[in-house]
């Protein structure tokens, strides 16, 4: 699809371009109104993304010639928080659709697949081999199965954008819903996701079992789970019954150690989304980041790996403090540790991230058993799952 992306704001402008072109589109990037209603004139585009604040020519104007072509562009306007005003007037003068900064790239590609450009070549998810692939292909043949499916994996791995996955290859014709089994004793229609379901008491086990017996017709069931949920069923711990009810369709998804082959490819396409989402501009990854993501052994899956693309975003090559603590977490101590660049807390950090990954091992996932093993409180356990990347 022929695209125009207009944003005063060089960085923003250039992030958005650089995800668009990386899905195969033809995109033109100005930084000015007055530039892009020439542009649009002398080579229409299909869409324009184009920023509402800009002087001394603005979005408005923009928005404007690019509906007076023959045949009108479609276009989507975006704006600071605080101005959904001006995007509303947008709508009225014909703009296909409005988005709030910051802007992630999932945003960004639904507008173009929603508008007929769909995602390049599918979706880049599906480009890459391997794990990737083998999982979309998985996904996309259950996509219109109406069976519930049951989603496991290691904490991080993407359970959850797994299940998101599967609605949006159904074509997301109805409600995706993340639900409190323990809490919801109605579960509404459309596709309605159990997280940690093996994680659940006996009672609310028992209630879960209750509850879907009194199931919508249109309701479509996904759970998700840690790995090993049959032994759990031979243990006791989860019902047998509310096992095989909800896992038709087993999907599993390997921890990140598991996919070191795809581990590049998978932070670029992280720190491409987190440099839109703040408007910074992408910095380059060196083969040694690359060595430092192959060694690492990611105890934090997909989370853990987001979270580092955010860092190097925010802070550059100084924000990407994988190695470290990797070292000092598997108990290289020594002291060609001491660099110039040597931090204390970053080895400390490890050693802490490590410790946790132990706990909850040793815990077989309990959280509350994984609190007792460290000796620490609820919430300060959950503050350091969610720190290093065990919790979204």
């Amino acid at each position: 699809m022929k695209i125009l992306v207009v944003d005063d704001n060089r960085s923003s402008a250039e992030a958005m371009s650089r995800i668009l072109r990386k899905q195969g589109h033809d995109v033109t990037t100005l930084y000015d109104g007055a530039s892009a209603i020439e542009s649009l004139r002398d080579d229409p585009p299909e869409l324009v993304f184009t920023d509402l604040r800009m002087e001394p020519v603005g979005g408005m104007e923009v928005l404007r010639a690019a509906r007076e072509l023959t045949p009108p562009a479609e276009v989507v306007v975006f704006t600071a928080f605080g101005a959904v005003d001006k995007a509303v007037e947008a709508m009225q003068m014909g703009a296909r659709d409005f988005l709030t900064k910051p802007i992630s790239v999932d945003q960004i590609l639904d507008r173009v697949a929603s508008l007929g450009g769909g995602r390049a070549n599918g979706d880049a998810f599906a480009q890459k081999p391997g794990v990737a692939g083998a999982l979309l292909g998985t996904l996309q043949a259950l996509a219109d199965v109406p069976s519930p499916v049951w989603i496991e994996g290691e904490v991080g791995s993407g359970r959850i954008a797994a299940a998101r996955k599967l609605h949006e290859l159904g074509g997301a014709r109805s409600p995706f819903t993340v639900v409190d089994p323990a809490r919801d004793a109605d579960l509404p229609s459309g596709m309605v996701v159990l997280p940690d379901v093996d994680e659940l008491s006996h009672d609310a086990q028992q209630q879960l079992v209750r509850t879907l017996k009194r199931l919508r017709p249109d309701t479509r069931l996904v759970a998700t789970a840690r790995p090993g949920a049959q032994q759990r069923v031979t243990d006791g711990q989860l019902r047998s019954d509310l096992y095989f009810t909800l896992a038709v369709v087993v999907v599993s998804l390997p921890p990140l150690r598991e996919r070191v082959d795809e581990l590049p490819s998978l932070f670029e396409a992280a720190l491409v989304e987190s440099c839109a989402k703040y408007g910074r501009p992408v910095p380059a990854v060196t083969d040694e980041m690359n060595a430092a993501l192959a060694a690492h052994s990611w105890p934090g899956n997909l989370k853990e790996l987001h979270n580092l693309a955010e860092r190097t975003a925010v802070l550059g090559p100084s924000g990407f403090t994988l190695t470290p603590q990797q070292r000092a977490s598997e108990g290289t101590l020594d002291a060609s540790l001491f660099t110039e660049d040597f931090k204390l807390s970053d080895h400390l950090e490890g050693i802490e991230a490590r410790l946790l990954e132990l706990a909850l091992d040793a815990a077989d996932g309990d959280r509350a058993l994984a609190g007792k093993l460290l000796g620490v409180e609820r919430n300060t356990l959950r503050y350091k799952l969610k720190k290093y990347g065990f919790l979204p």
